[in-house]
């Protein structure tokens, strides 16, 4: 039976379906959900592989709101709402929402249905602009919510009113809300910094080590890890191969080899667990060539079973392990049974890389198919340069302007640094075709029902999770504890913290380097060059935002240097104290959203940039800069790989003069070790006193900012 569209106002038959099976994403139809389902799973209708198989519960719901609210769900996911209520909303509102709008528009409906159910209110009808004012209220006081996530809430309501008031019988319409003709401004919050802009980035004493292991794993490990999950499958499909009759003489290869093992004095291949020695059926099949029901059947003997108990072995695969770590193989011989949980850890490193060195979204790293990244063709530099051609699904939109579950390709692809490169090959040597991140290949549980989908977000979290505990066991069991993952202080890593963290290091430290000498300015000159800067949606905004902070807080903290009689020297010293006190004035050290990024980016004024190698700011003047000679065009950024010490944006902070007096006294107490060779020691005894005589330049040419300023 198909979906009834026609009736209105009449809730349709229990074993109706929630919505016609002929829309459904092809193979899952047989999972479209019956209306008197206590659970509805929507995912058929989307084609986003990374859509969460979440499922709509109807226990969610106060016993005299659950029907109501079912026949509004199934008026929202079959019928779209009209031009007229969409267009009082503007671009807050869809005519037709997407599945995963769907499943928090009815969850925060029945947060709704529980309130009114506590305040003793029965009926949708009864409800009146006076409660949905307190529960407007009760959103931003006693749930405490941002104003973004208020506003989805009063939105949802928005959308039971115009629905109810066209499909739903009398006693289940809400009234108009009253924000709906006053606007909302007045039921919300206080307007806060949103989304990717309040993420926390990775701290990077856990940043850098998670993308050294995760390095080692797709540069170094891949090729032990491949060659062991290639013997794995070939033994799991000779066992697959032997099912069925068992033929005379079957079992003769598996006597043969326990003889062999026995006059030799070897343990028999076990699997332990729980303390229970388990006959290893499927690797001893693959191994021996011998069917599975015969492998039990011989093992069960009296003299095979004592055997087994007595020298349990592990199954060990012949595939060598190349690889080293401080000289030594990096992993024990590869086990049959623990080759899959490797695999795991490799994708995941995968996962890891691109994430971090891309600044892709989580979905559309887990969209992304074999393919996606072809090798280039043409002679020059540019076109040499590998591209990612990715689906974005944040901003996809059909031709009524709703949301396109398919996602969309990017108009402009994301450029890939090798170790991005190698993370994808990596992955299309595991899949062979389809999604890199296939579940029914990397997670394959109900595999029917995972078929075309990637790994969930929730499990690729997870797994970093996993990663970093076997990373540390690993690294304390090789005496590497200083090559242990740090815990981050702000929680678990997850999987969408990668895009801010990026932004972060090439903001804040633009001349250093990402661990294994991927550099963070050749980083930013690929993302603004082969994506950033010419598609909506991308990173560009984050680094700007994160550029912008950085600038603030430094210009802030001098601002505040100065009023406490600190003094500033070099060429630039009057244009770091008069752009201290602008930014001062205008921003007080915060910047909250990308707005006030741009504007304080656009004033050529306020781009200064620390460098704290050579312990200096840079006062940015395109048209003074020694580290851009010979360069066309407008350059945005200083390369402070390449400071000069006679360029004429330079200035100094006391700051930077006692830093640089404790870089000389260090490289002093260094250079009076006996154990460094002599010409060492002189290089560093010059450096020392290069950094000497800079300091005693800033004490002699310092100015204070009432002397500086210009009024």
């Amino acid at each position: 039976m198909n979906v009834a569209l026609n009736p209105r106002s009449t809730p349709p038959a229990a074993d109706t379906f929630v919505f016609d099976p002929d829309l459904a994403v092809e193979g899952r139809r047989g999972f479209v959900p019956r209306y008197g389902d206590e659970g509805w799973s929507l995912l058929a209708l989307t084609q986003n592989p990374s859509q969460a198989d979440d499922i709509i519960r109807w226990r969610w719901f106060p016993e005299v709101f659950k029907e109501p609210f079912r026949y509004a769900s199934f008026t929202v996911i079959n019928y779209p709402l009209p031009d007229t209520d969409v267009a009082r909303h503007g671009a807050a509102m869809r005519s037709k929402l997407s599945v995963g709008r769907i499943l928090k528009t009815v969850n925060q409906w029945s947060l709704f249905a529980q309130w009114l159910d506590a305040r003793g209110i029965r009926e949708l009808s009864q409800v009146t602009a006076e409660d949905l004012t307190d529960y407007s209220r009760h959103l931003a006081k006693a749930r405490a919510l941002a104003r973004n996530t208020a506003t989805s809430h009063l939105i949802g309501l928005s959308r039971l009113h115009y629905y109810g008031r066209i499909y739903l019988p009398e006693t289940d319409r809400l009234i108009e809300p009253p924000w709906v003709a006053e606007g909302m401004d007045d039921y919300l919050p206080p307007a806060t910094p949103l989304g990717e802009n309040v993420t926390e980035p990775i701290a990077a004493a856990t940043m850098g080590p998670l993308l050294v292991w995760a390095l080692r794993f797709v540069e170094e490990y891949a090729e032990d890890i491949l060659t062991a999950c290639a013997e794995h499958r070939r033994l799991v499909a000779v066992a697959e191969a032997l099912k069925g009759p068992i033929r005379p003489g079957a079992g003769q290869r598996l006597v043969s080899y326990l003889e062999q093992l026995v006059a030799e004095g070897k343990p028999v291949p076990a699997s332990v667990w729980n303390k229970e020695v388990a006959t290893p059926g499927v690797f001893l099949a693959g191994w021996t060539g011998t069917p599975v029901a015969k492998v039990h059947q011989v093992m069960n003997q009296p003299r095979w079973k004592a055997y087994k108990t007595q020298h349990p072995g592990r199954c060990l695969l012949d595939t060598p392990v190349t690889a080293r770590l401080g000289g030594q193989p990096w992993h024990e011989p590869f086990d049959f049974y623990g080759t899959t949980t490797l695999v795991n850890y490799l994708v995941t490193a995968c996962f890891i890389v691109l994430g971090y060195l891309t600044g892709m979204r989580t979905g559309e790293i887990l969209a992304l198919e074999n393919g996606c990244c072809p090798d280039p063709e043409g002679p020059n530099e540019a076109a040499r340069r590998h591209l990612i051609y990715a689906r974005q699904f944040k901003v996809a939109r059909d031709e009524d302007g709703n949301h396109d579950s398919a996602g969309v390709v990017r108009e402009a692809p994301w450029v890939a640094v090798p170790q991005v490169v190698t993370a994808v090959r990596v992955l299309e040597q595991l899949g062979g075709h389809g999604l890199l991140f296939a579940a029914e290949l990397h997670d394959p549980r109900q595999s029917e029902r995972r078929s075309g989908r990637s790994l969930a977000i929730a499990t690729m979290s997870n797994r970093i999770e996993a990663f970093i505990d076997w990373v540390n066991t690993h690294a304390h069991s090789r005496g590497r504890q200083a090559e242990a993952i740090p815990a981050d202080t702000h929680g678990r890593v997850g999987t969408g913290r990668f895009r801010r963290t990026l932004a972060w290091h090439i903001a804040r430290r633009p001349g250093g380097l990402v661990a294994l000498a991927v550099q963070y300015g050749h980083m930013r000159t690929l993302i603004s060059e082969g994506y950033g800067s010419r598609s909506r949606g991308g990173i560009h905004d984050l680094l700007d935002f994160e550029t912008a902070r950085n600038v603030a807080e430094h210009l802030s903290e001098v601002h505040e240097a100065l009023q406490d009689g600190e003094g500033v020297s070099g060429p630039a010293a009057r244009r770091l104290i008069n752009a201290a006190a602008q930014e001062h004035h205008r921003f007080g050290g915060i910047i909250a959203s990308v707005r006030q990024a741009r504007s304080l980016l656009a004033d050529p004024t306020l781009n200064v940039f620390e460098n704290t190698e050579a312990f200096l700011f840079c006062n940015y003047d395109r048209s003074k800069a020694l580290c851009h000679p010979g360069r066309r065009g407008k350059t945005q950024a200083p390369s402070l790989d390449r400071c000069k010490t006679n360029c004429a944006n330079i200035a100094r902070t006391d700051s930077h003069a006692r830093q640089l007096r404790e870089a000389a006294d260090d490289l002093g107490r260094q250079a009076a070790s006996k154990l460094v060779p002599e010409p060492l020691t002189d290089r560093l005894l010059e450096r020392a006193q290069a950094l000497a005589d800079l300091a005693d330049q800033h004490e002699n040419d310092r100015i204070m900012a009432a002397t500086g300023a210009e009024l």
